[in-house]
C-alpha cells in the first residue's frame, strides 16, 4: 500500500460507518441515565446496601452492568467469581484485597476514577473499609457466580 494510503483506507472506512449509522433507527437501543436518576434498591440480606441494575442481568447470559452503594464499615469476605468482572470507582475509595484475609488492612485503597478488573477464579475481597459511602460500577458478563470462601483469620 502506497503511503498514506492506511490513513485514506481508514477515512473511508469511518465515512462507509458513518452512513451506514445514519440509516439506522436512531436512538431506539440507546439507555441513559442521569447519575441523579439512578435507583438503588436495599439488598435485604445485607442492612445499608443498595444495588442498582444499569443494563443486562447477572443471572442471565449477556453482558451486565450494575451498581452498588456501600455502606461504611461495609465489607464482602474472600470470595471469587467464575467469569471477570470490571468495577470502577464512582465515588468514596473502594478498598480492595486480593488472597483470602478478609482484613480491610490487607486491602488497597482506590479513590472515584480508579479501575480494578477481578480475573475469574481469583480470590479477593473489598468493601468500604473507611467511614464513608461507597459507590462502584460492575460490569461484567453473566451468568455469573459468585464463591464465597473461608477468610484467613
Amino acid at each position: 500500500m502506497r503511503p498514506g494510503g492506511w490513513l485514506l483506507l481508514c477515512l473511508l472506512t469511518v465515512a462507509s460507518s458513518a452512513t451506514t449509522a445514519q440509516d439506522h433507527d436512531s436512538g431506539s437501543e440507546f439507555v441513559h441515565i442521569q447519575s441523579s436518576d439512578v435507583v438503588y434498591e436495599s439488598d435485604p440480606d445485607i442492612p445499608g446496601l443498595g444495588y442498582a441494575v444499569l443494563s443486562g442481568d447477572p443471572d442471565k447470559e449477556g453482558i451486565y452492568v450494575f451498581r452498588l452503594k456501600i455502606p461504611p464499615g461495609q465489607t464482602f469476605s474472600p470470595h471469587y467469581h467464575d467469569q471477570d468482572r470490571h468495577v470502577t470507582v464512582i465515588s468514596g475509595v473502594w478498598a480492595f484485597g486480593m488472597g483470602n484475609s478478609g482484613k480491610c488492612e490487607d486491602t488497597t485503597p482506590l479513590a472515584a476514577g480508579a479501575y480494578v478488573m477481578h480475573p475469574k477464579g481469583a480470590v479477593h475481597f473489598d468493601g468500604a473499609c473507611g467511614e464513608e459511602t461507597v459507590e462502584v460500577q460492575i460490569i461484567g458478563r453473566g451468568p455469573v457466580k459468585t464463591t464465597r470462601i473461608e477468610s484467613a483469620e
